[in-house]
């Protein structure tokens, strides 16, 4: 959320693609025009799921045909390196910067996100049971 503006992004870490905003909600999020994968800012991926964000979402099944395997592995926002972090609400890896905690989520990641797996479910019931929230 604190860069809005596609234009001061790199490519695509995923195809070399360029970025464009899509607007969602009250925020402007960066999305790959060529692959729709989407670049999350530090601390931009709450929000964007405590929004109505069905704009960003696209099938797994259809992301995973259009969406190149290898990254490039430099972050489009400062260059640094993009490293794989395990994300277990969902089950699935997520692209973060070291340096500027940025996220890349190839497309579909996202709508992984808003199914969290059994693991997820069981730690909130867990949190739930013993009076943390």
């Amino acid at each position: 959320m604190a860069h809005n503006d596609s234009e001061t992004l790199g490519e695509c870490p995923a195809c070399g693609g360029k970025f464009g905003t899509v607007q969602v909600g009250p925020y402007q999020v960066d999305r790959c025009g060529a692959c729709s994968g989407v670049w999350l800012d530090e601390r931009e991926l709450e929000k964007i799921l405590a929004v109505d964000h069905r704009i960003l979402k696209q099938k797994r099944s259809d992301a995973e045909s259009a969406a190149p395997k290898d990254k490039k592995g430099k972050c489009p926002r400062c260059g640094g390196t993009l490293i794989k972090m395990a994300n277990l609400r969902a089950n699935i890896n997520t692209d973060s910067c070291s340096v500027c905690y940025g996220m890349f989520l190839d497309a579909g990641e996202l709508d992984a996100l808003d199914q969290p797996n059994l693991v997820a479910s069981i730690g909130q019931l867990l949190r739930k049971l013993i009076g943390r929230h």
